[in-house]
């Protein structure tokens, strides 16, 4: 299989966006290998999505599918941005907030909380009643 010097440039492209916005690009664990194990998964990149948990599959498909994807979530946050609803400072602050949340889950509990949807002992701990306790930093 050969691949053209323009698919190279379009895949760094799109690695280079995923990065920027929070992203990562990688082999699916898809045990059915739709599309003959052609698919590209996103997952957050390290800690960025904290309400995700690691290694969460946001999407899925080909690079092109991808680069459309994610130039749409690009377009949104601009969007927020000009509407003056949203902004990076606000987005990195909401995110240390769930991050603050999950160690005092972590703190009370002891057990590692990984992504805002959790159960432990029968206990939901999830968006919906993510911020009932008051975080004291």
């Amino acid at each position: 299989m050969t691949t053209s010097w323009s698919k190279l440039q379009q895949i760094k492209r799109v690695e280079e966006l995923a990065t920027r916005l929070g992203f990562e690009l990688t082999a699916g664990r898809d045990t059915y290998q739709r599309d003959g194990g052609n698919l590209i998964y996103l997952v957050p990149l390290d800690d960025k999505f904290p309400h995700y948990s690691r290694g969460a599959e946001i999407f899925c498909g080909s690079i092109e599918d991808i680069e459309l994807w994610l130039k749409g979530i690009e377009w949104a946050r601009e969007y927020d941005e000009m509407l003056k609803l949203s902004n990076d400072k606000k987005r990195v602050e909401r995110e240390q907030v769930e991050r603050n949340r999950q160690l005092m889950q972590m703190v009370k509990t002891g057990k590692k909380i990984d992504g805002a949807y959790v159960r432990i002992d029968d206990t939901y701990f999830g968006l919906d009643n993510a911020y009932d306790d008051e975080i004291p930093f």
